[in-house]
Formats: C-alpha cells, structure tokens, sequence
C-alpha cells in the first residue's frame, strides 16, 4: 500500500507599487482591489507616506481587516525597523520578486540570490577596481627606489679676490665681481673749541720812513696820498700825502707800514716797487732805513688755528656718524671706515683771524654717507668668484673660508675690498639631471647610464630597494661632498 504525499497549492502572489504622492487611502484602495493572498507592497524611498509609527499602525489595521498578507518591501532601514514592530514582514528589494514581473512566455531564473546577500553597485565596484588600479601603481612605481651615490673628483684653490661694493648695482654678479651695497647718511651737529696760545708776536706800532720818487714821465703827474710802494715779496706801506712829481726830479715823501709791526722795519734800498695801476714811469726807493715798527705778546687768531678747529670739526662728525651708520648697518653688515665722507653743510666760528681771544669755538652741520654690504652676500660672492676662476666644471663642494677684508680703493661710494679666501673645488655634477635621465630606468641601464660619467673620484653605488622590483621610478642621487 502506498502513501502520496499531499501537494499544497501555491499562494498567489501580486506586486502592488505605490506611487510618490500616494495617501494612507489610496494605499487600502490598491490592497482592497488586490485579490493574491500575497501582496508585496512596494514603498518607495521617495514616498511621502508610511514615514511615522502612526502611519504603519494604521496600514496594519487596514491590513488585518483583509484576507490577504501584506508585506512590505523598502530598502529604507528606518521603514523596514517600523514594518517590523507593527508585525509586517519586509523585503530589501525586489531581487526575489522578479518572478512576478515577468511575462506569460518568459522563464524565471534559475539561481536567485537572497536578498541578505549585498551585491556592489556600479560605483562601489569602480571603486575597488581604483582601489586595486592604485595599490598596485603603488606597489610598482612609488615604493620601488633607487638609491645612487657619486663622489666627485676634488681639489684645493686659495688666492686673493677683490669685491666691489656698489650701491648702484642691483644684483651681484660674480663675472663683474660686483656685490650691491647700501648708501647710508646721517645728519650730525658737532661743537669744539680751541685754546688760543698766549705766546703770539702781533705787530704793535706801524713803521714809519720816507722814500725818493722820481717821475719819468714827459709831463708833471700828482701822486695821490695812500699810493702803495713795497718790498719786492715783502711788507708794505703807504704815502702819507699828496705829491706833485715834476718829470725827472726827485721828489721826497713820507711813508707808513700798513701793517704794525717789527715786519715793517726794512733796510735801506729795499723798498723798489710800487704797487698798483697806472704807476708806470715812476721809481721809488728808500734811502734809509723805516723805523718805529713794534711787537707785542697776545693771544690772536691765526688761519692757522681756523683750519686746525675746522679738521678737529670734521672728525668729531665723522666719529659721531660713524657709529650711528654702525648701528644702523646691524651686526648683519659692515661699513668699511675708509667708505666714510663728510660733506659739511653749515659751518661758523665766534672769531675771525687776528681777533684777539682766549679761545675758539665753532659748531659744524654735516652730512656724512657710507657704503655698508651685508656680510652673508658677500662671503657668498667670494665663493662664487673663487669657483667661477677655476673653471664651469667645478664647484665649491663647501662655503669658501673667507679671511677679513681690506680696503683696497674707494672710488666715489664704491668700495673695492680685497680678501683671502680659500675652499675645496669639486667636479659639477648635475644631480637633477642625472635623477631625470634614471627615472624608470633597470638596474642594469643606471649602471650603464653612471659607467659614462666624467669627474668621478670612485665607481658609483647603485642599490634598487626592492631587489625584485624591475625598474624603479623614485630616484635618490647623493653627492658626497668633500671630506
């Protein structure tokens, strides 16, 4: 006797898809008109119902007052989580619904995945292909590096270099040895006086005397009082009246020193010369000698004594600016001393010369400009210099050492210092340039690539970090420098 299992029949099942703007009454009017006793009510994430726990405790009486099983399909979490507590079961999506959408004649697929399975979107599976497209770019092109170190050929150099500082340039140039500099002025008002000796010999009382004047002239001549006759070279004095000169006949006058004095006592004869226009034809001499001339002890200004005050001026003012220029400069530049002038702009005394005075006093307005450079340029300059004399295939491998400058000419504001300097020259190698030629290079072609190189104290290393790494795309040159 056998026994048949009894088959059940399948529940119909129908879809039902609500619309964005669809109402709580619409929604019991597309249930109600649904005769499957399952109805798979598709919600929309847009919809604008079924969105409080209100709303779905509502669906589920409108629900449990009709013979069918509603169930919900939302891929919204928060719908899903309200579904459930009002008893509803869900669906995530209408992957293992697609049976009820197909056609009489179509076949339903044979394998179905549930809808717990996650499956990528479109671009979250562009996504990983990046991903992996980047790790692997990373893994072949940025960690792989080679490692290259050249140690250039060098030697010593060691002369003298001159610098010219000029405040006009505007870049320095290690062809012309040009290195700019800065004019700085400053304005100063110094003051000083100067004792007056006691121990001078002024003239005291004029000399006075008489001389013989004979006219060679054709015709009588009047020879005006205060007419001057002189010592060839020497002292001078005056008639000391009006004389009518008949032609050829020696006519006597007397005479006085213009300045007092010993100076004015003179021999006889050596008053020769008369000292003026329109004196011509007319011989002078004394016959004896001029007397009365006197001295005296006293304290007098002398020119002399106004240039000695007007240098002592100048180099109170030039001392003054001095270190108002230092402090100005900065302990980052140096104003050479001899690059100093003082241009005076005011100057006066309280005495003239020959005024009699225990002292003198002056006060000097000047302006005083200097040439400072900063110290870094031009140690950099010397460098470049020192390089630039031994040719374009060498370089400095370190900062030249540069011994304290001289000056050695200042023409105007320009300064021209001499120095010693000294540093170790090295091969140029050209690090970029070799980094560009081995970028994505093998191992093998580096090594063929560094064999050609010129100026090379030692073979170069090359190390490719991975080992197994074909080629490599980040390239580190070291150049050793001097030792």
């Amino acid at each position: 006797m056998f026994f048949r299992r009894a088959q059940v029949a399948p529940r119909s099942q129908e879809l039902v898809f609500l619309d964005a703007d669809d109402d709580l009454g619409t929604i019991r009017s597309k249930l109600e008109s649904s005769s499957a006793e399952e109805i798979y009510l598709v919600i929309p994430r847009r919809s604008s119902v079924l969105r409080t726990p209100l709303e779905f405790r509502i669906l589920a009486r409108i629900a449990n007052e009709m013979s069918s099983e509603t169930v919900l399909v939302t891929d919204d979490p928060a719908r899903r989580r309200l579904s459930n507590q009002e008893g509803f079961r869900t669906r995530r999506g209408l992957r293992t619904l697609r049976h009820l959408m197909l056609g009489p004649e179509q076949r339903p697929p044979r394998f179905v995945v549930p809808d717990w399975v996650p499956l990528p979107n479109p671009i979250s599976f562009l996504s990983f292909v990046g991903l992996i497209v980047v790790a692997a770019a990373a893994v072949l092109g940025v960690y792989p590096q080679m490692q290259v170190t050249l140690v250039p050929q060098t030697r010593s150099v060691s002369h003298s270099v001159d610098i010219t500082v000029d405040p006009d340039a505007s870049a320095a140039d290690a062809a012309s040895a040009t290195l700019p500099g800065t004019l700085l002025t400053q304005t100063v008002d110094v003051s000083d006086s100067l004792p007056i000796p006691s121990d001078r010999t002024i003239g005291q009382d004029k000399a006075h005397g008489e001389v013989v004047v004979i006219s060679q002239r054709p015709d009588q001549f009047t020879l005006a009082k205060g007419a001057t006759v002189r010592v060839d070279g020497g002292a001078k004095f005056v008639t000391d009246q009006d004389l009518n000169l008949p032609p050829r006949v020696p006519v006597r006058v007397g005479i006085t020193a213009v300045e007092p004095g010993t100076v004015g006592n003179v021999g006889p004869g050596e008053i020769s010369v008369f000292d003026g226009s329109d004196l011509g034809q007319l011989e002078v001499s004394n016959q004896r000698p001029t007397t009365g001339g006197t001295d005296r002890q006293a304290k007098v200004v002398t020119d002399e004594d106004r240039r000695a005050l007007q240098d002592k001026l100048q180099n109170d003012a030039r001392d003054k600016a001095f270190a108002q220029l230092q402090q100005k400069a900065g302990s980052e530049q140096t104003l050479p001393d001899m690059s100093v002038t003082v241009q005076p702009s005011n100057q006066t005394f309280d005495h003239n010369v020959g005024d009699e005075t225990d002292q003198l006093t002056g006060r000097l307005t000047a302006n005083v400009s200097g040439t400072v450079f900063p110290n870094l340029a031009y140690n950099d300059l010397v460098g470049k210099v020192l390089a630039l004399s031994a040719g374009p295939d060498f370089k400095l491998g370190a900062p030249a050492k540069v011994e304290t400058p001289g000056v050695l000419k200042v023409d105007g504001h320009k300064v021209v210092l001499r120095c010693d300097a000294s540093g170790v020259l090295e091969s140029a190698i050209d690090a970029d340039g070799i980094r560009r030629a081995l970028t994505g290079s093998t191992l093998q072609d580096a090594r063929s690539y560094l064999a050609r190189l010129s100026g090379l104290a030692e073979p170069p290393s090359v190390v490719l970090t991975p080992t197994w790494a074909p080629r490599a795309f980040r390239i580190d040159v070291n150049v050793q420098g001097p030792k």
